[in-house]
């Protein structure tokens, strides 16, 4: 994590109130606001690193018996629902950005990380998907003297507007025309193949999703209904884009 703007969030109000938040005894070094900092982030660090290796075993020592997380959609999900989260998260982080970044310090044992976050993230098996959050998150020093995340929440930035689509007739010769395989320029190589159906195409990854309807807005721009999905595809079906959440995915014919 980056280097933090480290602040001290007010008077110490009541050293009382404080010691029963962290639980923890207190010191002169929980008195210090670089040291409650320093130790916080080692945590925070180790939490997160345990979490992209999928080392779930160890990232949940690292998560409070009371931790709640409230998602982006709203959902306050606790340890045992996260956990389960991401033991099912097929999601891989292709870049990662942070900024803003800020450690304020609530009291002896307790500091809050909060600041920005700028990342393109792989989906269904190396799909691409953009995405830009603000986040906060609340470390606590427990009674055993471990650092244990309490609370966490993101924010999206970015506004996921879908406009409605409209439906057109196409041929269904041009449907045909676009049936096929196209390998798809993923960091690493997806096969993509489409099958004409009764007006509209339909599209598997295989392991990541079968049979999405995607629907003719054009003869040559396609939905789907069921993810903010996207197709372009060139009039002579030699290639095409496939577009989630707004990143475009060029595809090639396999010819056979």
């Amino acid at each position: 994590m980056p280097a933090f703007i480290k602040q001290l969030a007010g008077p110490v109000v009541s050293v009382t109130v404080l010691a029963a938040c962290a639980g923890a005894p207190l010191s002169i070094a929980a008195l210090d606001p670089d040291h409650l900092i320093a130790e916080a982030e080692a945590a925070d660090r180790a939490a997160m690193q345990a979490q992209g290796a999928g080392d779930l075993e160890t990232f949940a020592k690292y998560l409070s018996e009371d931790y709640a997380y409230i998602d982006l959609s709203g959902n306050r999900i606790g340890k045992a629902q996260i956990l389960a989260r991401r033991k099912e998260d097929k999601r891989g982080i292709l870049s990662e950005t942070s900024s803003e970044d800020e450690a304020v310090v609530l009291g002896p044992g307790v500091v809050m990380f909060r600041g920005r976050t700028d990342v393109v993230a792989s989906y269904y098996g190396g799909l691409p998907r953009p995405g830009s959050t603000r986040y906060s998150v609340i470390w606590r020093k427990e009674a055993d003297g471990q650092w244990r995340m309490v609370a966490a929440q993101t924010t999206d930035r970015i506004r996921r507007e879908y406009p409605v689509k409209m439906r057109a007739d196409v041929p269904g010769d041009v449907l045909a025309l676009y049936a096929g395989t196209y390998e798809l320029a993923t960091e690493t190589p997806l096969t993509l193949v489409l099958e004409a159906g009764e007006g509209r195409l339909l599209a598997t990854i295989e392991g990541q999703f079968e049979d999405m309807e995607f629907y003719p807005e054009s003869e040559t721009h396609f939905f789907a209904t069921a993810r903010p999905f996207e197709l372009v595809l060139s009039e002579d079906a030699g290639s095409l884009e496939l577009v989630t959440f707004g990143a475009e995915t060029k595809g090639l014919r396999v010819v056979d």
